[in-house]
């Protein structure tokens, strides 16, 4: 069964909570994000948490910490490459270990498609997948996003080539949450 989750601003008191998240996952999320490596410390979750609200208000980013009903974090997720001109902005998220497999990840891109459709007027948002990352292509699926293709080495995770699913979820074909 699903928790309930929800989505908030990031905040300063997030650095640890954002840090032992990381660290729980790090050997999964290392598979799929470049930003997941050894070397990736508490220093670096604060500046990029502190980097956050510049990053909004230039539309750069639209970040937000997942959390369940008691507030703990599970995850973050965001729209970035963001082109307003375009109406257009790429989806983003990642769930601790602890939390996969329970829906958490659908429901976060659900609010945050539904938020950036509704209130900054996006029409698309796209959603880059490894291929072999199977759990990301379901919650993109699940959420409205229908394959456009296969990217050649469109991403590079740890300094590796991967190939890549474009989805793309349309303002008028999403699906919503219940």
């Amino acid at each position: 069964m699903s928790k309930v989750v929800s989505l908030r601003h990031y905040q300063p008191s997030d650095i640890d909570a954002i840090w032992e998240a990381v660290e729980e996952s790090k050997r999964e999320l290392a598979r799929w994000l470049a930003w997941c490596h050894d070397e990736y410390s508490c220093e670096d979750v604060r500046a990029w948490v502190e980097g956050r609200p510049a990053a909004w208000d230039n539309n750069e980013e639209w970040g937000f910490v997942v959390e369940d009903e008691n507030e703990r974090l599970l995850g973050v997720c965001g729209i970035h490459r963001i082109a307003m001109k375009h109406r257009v902005g790429e989806l983003g998220y990642w769930v601790r270990t602890s939390a996969t497999g329970q829906g958490t990840a659908t429901q976060a891109a659900r609010q945050i498609c539904e938020w950036a459709f509704r209130e900054q007027s996006l029409h698309r948002i796209e959603i880059f997948v490894d291929v072999e990352n199977l759990p990301s292509q379901r919650v993109a699926t699940r959420i409205g996003g229908v394959c456009e293709g296969t990217l050649r080495e469109r991403l590079f995770v740890q300094d590796q080539p991967h190939d890549c699913k474009l989805f793309a979820v349309l303002r008028d074909t999403h699906v919503e949450s219940d």
